[in-house]
């Protein structure tokens, strides 16, 4: 007779292998099948039904901990809803709906125990569940396999209340759009606190080190006085681990949410320098306040403006920044937008606003088709020439102020090609605190030109100095403008 331990390493050698060929074979014959229901604005207002899990779904035991479908579940068929009324494209129908969401499971299991593992302490099984009326009429295959993991990889699966989150972003991984996404609590509230410029954390700007797939993390620039700078941070480091966990396949806001943590706490980083061997360094926490802009005046009464991101406070910040330069004297204006990652639509309108007194500041084009116009509140005279830096760092709110700009032959634009983010971000607040972002629409500048996987390309092409110290693009902005200065006197 064999023991219960070689019972459950055999019924765990072969789980996965097992799940995904299921899954293969259903997806394969569901095309036999009627195409099951559309996620649409009224699928999921029916009343949800109680089922109770099939009993041969269920595994038996003293550690077997038997509870109801998570509360927070329904979050799952809220986002579907949204997504099918905003998403600027199409999304998943009918069955591929429960695919796509034990895809997400599976996508977070690379392996169950070892062959001489001990059986679990508790074993959780979830034996009723509910589900909107119309909902896919193969669902109950989500829930048998959301129990055969937890039975067969336990220590791998999530808490219950989490499994809505894996599962909703399996179906969104379906778009192929790396913006749209479903933000648990805990790293939308980090995304909430980035909107009004104030987190607790290192200080640092950072982008996804590989901007394709938006994963890893690099540094751009540690803020000025913060815990990054001061712990020796540099633009350009890429940070390996965090806390000893492997960022380099993360996406960027799930490694930002393990880098930030209450203010007084540490953070142990291993950071990849050039070519040098990978190094560890602790970080203690801080409240950090974004600097949302920096401003000096130049010579030639040159005056410099450097916005960080288009936050909640940006546009009164600019708006506050420009009159006193004008006031000081200033005869020319350089922007500069490098690494500036954007944010809202709304200050990014108000702030091209301030150097165009009206037109079309950007096209918008998806679910709604509308022009978003100038506010008519100009600031900087027309006479006055202007600069915009932008780099590779540059983008979403940052292009469509540049463009805007470019297009109206407003300001020169120096630098190095634009991020190319043309796409307009929906944010919903959920129920449980949680945050899903939609891609809804996508930018064009007012010429119709297109932003998204395009970028812009500066007037004025400068590449930056291999030497830190050195700002060729910024230099270069000057020696354009005195030119400009002398034509005028």
């Amino acid at each position: 007779m064999s023991s219960p331990q070689s019972e459950y390493s055999k019924s765990t050698k072969y789980i996965l292998l097992a799940l995904i060929a299921l899954l293969f074979l259903m997806i394969i014959s569901s095309g036999c099948f009627a195409s099951g229901f559309a996620v649409g604005k009224s699928i999921f207002a029916a009343p949800a039904l109680e089922r109770p899990v099939a009993p041969e779904d269920i595994a038996t035991g003293a550690n077997v901990e038997e509870i109801s479908q998570p509360e927070n579940f329904d979050i799952f068929w809220d986002a579907l809803r949204l997504l099918e009324e905003n998403y600027d494209g199409d999304t998943p129908q009918g069955r591929d709906v429960t695919f796509a969401a034990i895809q997400g499971m599976l996508d977070h299991i690379e392996s169950c125990h070892a062959a001489d593992a001990e059986p679990p302490e508790k074993i959780i099984q979830i034996v009723k569940t509910k589900s909107p009326k119309d909902a896919p009429d193969n669902f109950d295959f989500f829930w048998t396999t959301v129990n055969r993991l937890y039975r067969d990889c336990p220590d791998i699966m999530p808490e219950p209340d989490e499994l809505v989150y894996w599962a909703a972003n399996g179906v969104i991984a379906r778009l192929g759009d790396r913006y749209t996404m479903l933000l648990p609590p805990r790293i939308a509230e980090d995304f909430r606190m980035d909107m009004k410029s104030s987190f607790e954390g290192i200080g640092a700007l950072v982008e996804p080190t590989d901007k394709e797939k938006g994963t890893g993390v690099r540094v751009v620039h540690p803020f000025e006085g913060s815990p990054a700078e001061k712990a020796g941070l540099r633009s350009g480091d890429e940070i390996m681990a965090v806390d000893g966990q492997d960022v380099t396949e993360m996406l960027l806001d799930e490694a930002v949410g393990l880098i930030r943590g209450p203010a007084g706490s540490d953070v142990l980083l291993t950071i990849k320098r050039d070519q040098e061997t990978p190094f560890e360094v602790t970080i203690t926490r801080a409240r950090v306040d974004i600097p949302v802009i920096e401003t000096k005046m130049m010579e030639d009464d040159i005056f410099y403006v450097k916005l960080y991101e288009f936050s909640d406070p940006s546009g009164d910040k600019m708006r506050a920044a420009l009159q006193q330069g004008l006031k000081d004297g200033a005869r020319a204006i350089i922007f500069d937008l490098r690494g500036n990652p954007g944010g809202r639509l709304d200050m990014a309108i108000d702030i091209a606003s301030m150097f165009i007194e009206d037109g079309v500041i950007v096209k918008e084009t998806g679910k709604r088709n509308m022009d978003h116009k100038a506010t008519g509140d100009m600031i900087v005279p027309e006479d006055i020439p202007v600069v915009v830096l932008v780099d590779g760092g540059s983008a979403s709110a940052s292009e469509i102020v540049a463009g805007a700009l470019q297009d109206y032959g407003r300001a020169l634009l120096i630098g190095e090609q634009t991020f190319g983010k043309g796409s307009v971000q929906t944010l919903f607040d959920l129920s449980d605190g949680s945050m899903l972002r939609i891609t809804s629409a996508h930018w064009y500048t007012p010429k119709g030109r297109q932003i998204n996987g395009e970028g812009l390309r500066p007037d004025l092409v400068v590449s930056p100095s291999l030497d830190a110290e050195e700002d060729l693009q910024l230099q270069a902005a000057i020696e354009y403008l005195q030119k400009q200065l002398k034509k005028e006197q």
